[in-house]
C-alpha cells in the first residue's frame, strides 16, 4: 500500500510541477479581417488612349486587424468610393498596364483610404489593400 501511495504522491507532484507553456499565456495574435468594397470600379480610358475604347475594372478589398477600422471604412464608403474613382480615373492606360504601375496604384489606394479614415475617424488602421480583380482591356 505504501508503494502505491508513493507513486500517487510522485504523480501529483509531477503534475503540479509541470511547466506552463508561454503560448498558453500569450494572447492570440489579432486575426486579419477583410472588407470587400461591394461594387467594382470601372474606368474608361477613351481620352487617354487616342480615342480607342479601353477600360479598367478593379475590385478592391481592405485588410485590417482592427475591427473598428473596418467598420469606419464601411461607414465612410461613399467618400472612399468617390476618392478612389477620382484616383483610378487619373491613371493612364500605360500606367495601369505595367506591374510597377499597378503596385504603385495599390500603395496610393492604401494611402488614400488611410487619409480619409484618419481625417474622418482618427483610426487609419488599414493594413493593406488588395485588388481582387484587375481587368484591363
Amino acid at each position: 500500500m505504501e508503494k502505491y501511495f508513493r507513486i500517487l504522491l510522485v504523480f501529483i507532484v509531477a503534475t503540479l510541477a509541470s511547466p506552463t507553456w508561454a503560448e498558453d499565456e500569450e494572447e492570440a495574435a489579432p486575426k486579419a479581417m477583410y472588407y470587400a468594397i461591394p461594387e467594382p470600379f470601372t474606368i474608361n480610358f477613351l481620352n487617354q488612349s487616342n480615342q480607342k475604347a479601353r477600360y479598367l475594372q478593379i475590385k478592391v478589398t481592405l485588410k485590417s486587424t482592427n475591427a473598428e477600422a473596418i467598420g469606419s471604412a464601411e461607414q465612410n464608403l461613399p467618400m472612399i468610393q468617390d476618392a478612389l474613382l477620382d484616383l483610378f480615373s487619373e491613371q493612364s492606360y500605360e500606367q495601369a498596364d505595367s506591374v510597377d504601375g499597378r503596385k504603385a496604384l495599390q500603395q496610393t489606394t492604401l494611402d488614400t483610404i488611410k487619409g480619409i479614415l484618419k481625417e474622418e475617424t482618427d483610426n487609419d488602421a488599414i493594413d493593406a489593400v488588395y485588388f481582387t480583380s484587375f481587368i484591363l482591356q
